[in-house]
């Protein structure tokens, strides 16, 4: 089965909302940090290019490697 466009961006629009969730309770940040986090890490990135297939992955299984980039503050705030 193939995924239209429309589809992916769904799925990764939903993902977002997960993994930022996840942000805020794990880590306790507020909304906007929790955004400003994922928004400029890498994992992001990785999102966004439908050729990674991670959108269509958990959300825990994402949420490794964003918390890895935050573990070893190898991200870009």
């Amino acid at each position: 089965m193939t995924l239209t466009e429309g589809q992916i961006k769904m799925m990764q629009e939903d993902m977002y909302a997960e993994l930022i969730q996840i942000l805020m309770e794990k880590y306790g940040y507020t909304l906007e940090k929790a955004m400003d986090t994922l928004y400029n890490s890498e994992t992001f990135a990785r999102l966004q290019d439908p050729n990674t297939g991670l959108y269509y992955q958990s959300p825990g299984y994402v949420y490794s490697f964003l918390n890895s980039e935050l573990i070893l503050c190898d991200y870009r705030i």
